[in-house]
């Protein structure tokens, strides 16, 4: 029988798109874009063209396992759901008898964006809370940034861009992370408009902006006050929004007196001409619209560079506007009835921020983390300092992970769950890239003995004596979940039957001029104090980027790529590093053997490596990064990680020409 289904894509991207899924027989055998979707209009990205390769790949796991022996160097066997989830709930009473719930850690990130993943809090929550986490590994210190500036990180609709008569993309490649976005951006120019690309990195994206600017890596902060200062220097700036919708704009133009022009330009590594011309487009084409990207939130202070830029939006009077804004991300939680994780119920509580989740796993103490569940989520290969992070599993006593696969994080675990994938059940989707709410309908059946997260967690609570306030369908549960939304006039039914708008989701925040921050006006920066880190012997920056080609660290094994990272022609010839040379990258805190590219479209003094490489496989990028956190919205600062490059042919490289034999070994052992 052949039948198509409407459904939405749930993985960890901006774009979540609409699908068509075709059915033939109860297998899913095509994917195509739902055409009514406003957003993603009737195409998909390649990851999700092909998401089916990974629903019937070999290398998923569709039956629960449990290591022979309790060890986790032992292999792994078959058993019953019984028999998982009866060890999972006695392992669970054991530790709450024994050391109280604050030796239970809770791991979840957001390998699936649906609604219904939010439930797993609700189970623990009513056991009495556990240690959970704190913190972000992708937007943490962009939300904080903007909420001191605006009250709240919310970004201007995609659509609205049509209204711009100039864009910049500030560190974000949407030909790679955000492809939806690109149709708007291409009309924009056919418009009459500019799109100009801001970025250390001459990445895809060039190819259909008018123009680019490549400061040096990390100095997005230093453009930012440099063009401030031509734009008030020339008298471009906009003197009643000043006047009448910011704060403290002295205590702004103060801290810009603090660098001079020069300094700052050369900081950055552009002319000053080229700044000037910047500057000046972006104060006269108006309006003018700024989307920043996920390269500006791995530093220590990426919080102060998106201030920055916004402070730049507000300078030029383009908040609030339409065709302007600073936009990064949405604010998704304003569609969520939050009562039902029943953060109420918790009456113990313990956080472990994630940028440091290795070194707060070790350190823990009264109690210590005995057990770990880890659901939709990879930490060991995601996480900062991957090495730190596996030794600290390495100690826990019993770890279980619910994924899909085999991960870097199932090398210490205990025992596997399987779940099922988006195709397999049926959820709602809020995207954190624009405001279309996708239906996620069941398209097929789950294979094998696969379960979803929320099926899991119900009969976990039933074993543990609180399965009467985890009952409920998956409908039943997203009518709870979205009872703002059915009150703003949008049903749930609406939903999954096609992509809806959400109702009370602004085409342009901040209309009204009126702002969340405690003076109810936009908050400018008024201090910044940062020094570029510098880490003696380990001269290059560190920059981990998103591939086109897989999703963070969902990589199959046929597509896994040898482990390479890329490096510019003027880095290769101060080292003296050939393309395609084989090399071992080393950190203070961990090595791997690659391949190097060298690329002219990359800047200097920077090496790019794809983040999600697996471990296992000889990648994982995060066996390099630091265990540092942001300034505000503890962030991982992955992108203050040093680096050297050792020729495996001759000596080691480093910033003095000084030379050592090359490293050796597993990056484990590092």
């Amino acid at each position: 029988m052949d039948k198509k289904v409407y459904t939405s894509c749930t993985l960890d991207c901006p774009d979540g798109c609409g699908i068509v899924a075709h059915v033939k027989d109860g297998r899913v055998v095509k994917l195509e874009g739902h055409r009514e979707h406003e957003f993603t209009r009737g195409y998909l990205c390649a990851k999700t063209y092909n998401f089916p390769e990974r629903v019937y790949s070999s290398e998923r796991q569709l039956f629960p396992l449990r290591r022979k022996d309790g060890r986790t160097d032992g292999a792994w066997e078959r058993v019953t759901w019984d028999e998982a989830l009866d060890t999972v709930a006695e392992k669970i009473r054991q530790c709450i008898r024994e050391s109280g719930p604050l030796s239970i850690m809770h791991y979840q990130r957001t390998g699936s964006w649906g609604a219904n993943k939010q439930l797993s809090r609700r189970f623990w929550n009513l056991l009495g809370g556990v240690t959970t986490t704190v913190g972000s590994l992708c937007s943490g210190a962009a939300r904080a940034g903007q909420a001191l500036d605006f009250g709240v990180r919310n970004g201007h609709d995609p659509v609205d861009l049509t209204n711009s008569r100039l864009v910049l993309l500030w560190g974000r490649n949407p030909m790679a992370t955000n492809l939806h976005t690109v149709p708007f951006l291409r009309q924009v120019r056919s418009q009459g408009g500019e799109v100009i690309l801001i970025d250390p990195v001459r990445s895809e994206s060039a190819t259909f902006c008018d123009r680019h600017f490549q400061p040096r890596v990390a100095t997005d902060a230093e453009l930012a006050m440099a063009m401030a200062k031509i734009i008030l220097e020339e008298g471009l700036e906009d003197r009643g929004f000043l006047d009448h919708h910011a704060h403290d704009f002295a205590g702004y133009r103060a801290f810009l007196e603090t660098r001079t022009l020069e300094d700052l330009c050369r900081t950055c590594e552009l002319p000053e001409s080229d700044v000037r011309v910047l500057a000046r487009l972006y104060a006269t084409a108006k309006p003018a619209a700024i989307l920043l990207g996920w390269g500006l939130n791995k530093y220590q202070h990426s919080a102060e560079m998106f201030r920055c830029v916004d402070a730049l939006g507000a300078l030029c009077g383009n908040i609030g506007v339409a065709g302007g804004g600073v936009s990064h991300g949405f604010n998704t939680q304003r569609h969520f009835d939050k009562s039902v994780e029943a953060h109420d119920r918790a009456t113990h509580h313990r956080t472990i921020p994630e940028p440091l989740l290795g070194r707060g796993l070790l350190d823990a103490e009264e109690p210590a983390v005995r057990m770990l569940f880890v659901n939709s989520g990879n930490p060991v290969n995601q996480s900062p300092n991957s090495n730190l992070v596996a030794k600290a599993f390495t100690g826990i006593e019993f770890l279980v992970v619910v994924d899909q696969v085999l991960t870097d994080t199932t090398d210490y675990a205990h025992v596997f769950l399987p779940t099922t994938t988006f195709l397999e059940e049926e959820d709602m989707l809020v995207s954190w890239g624009h405001n279309i709410i996708g239906g996620v309908n069941q398209v097929i059946e789950p294979l094998g003995e696969a379960r979803s997260d929320l099926w899991i967690f119900q009969q976990l609570a039933e074993r543990l004596g609180i399965g009467a306030e985890m009952n409920g369908t998956p409908r039943e549960w997203l009518k709870r979940i979205f009872t703002p939304l059915e009150r703003a006039g949008v049903t749930v039914e609406q939903v999954l039957e096609q992509p809806i708008r959400c109702p009370v989701a602004p085409m342009v925040p901040f209309a009204d001029r009126t702002f969340a921050t405690k003076s109810g006006k936009f908050e400018f920066i008024t201090k910044l104090e940062h020094k570029h880190r510098v880490v003696p012997d380990f001269p290059l920056t560190f920059v981990t980027n998103y591939s086109k080609k897989w999703l963070l660290s969902q990589i199959l094994e046929k597509d896994h790529p040898k482990a390479s990272v890329r490096i510019g022609t003027a880095t290769a010839d101060e080292y003296g590093i050939q393309d395609n040379e084989e090399v071992v990258i080393r950190s203070p805190v961990g090595h791997l053997k690659v391949q190097v590219h060298v690329d002219e479209r990359v800047g200097r003094g920077m090496v790019i490596m794809p983040v999600g490489t697996w471990i296992k496989r000889g990648g994982g990028a995060n066996v390099l990064t630091e265990d540092i956190m942001s300034n505000f919205g503890q962030m991982a600062a992955y992108g203050e990680t040093r680096v050297r490059l050792e020729r495996l042919t001759s000596k080691v490289v480093s910033a003095a020409g000084a030379s050592s034999p090359p490293g050796q070994g597993h990056p484990r052992a590092s």
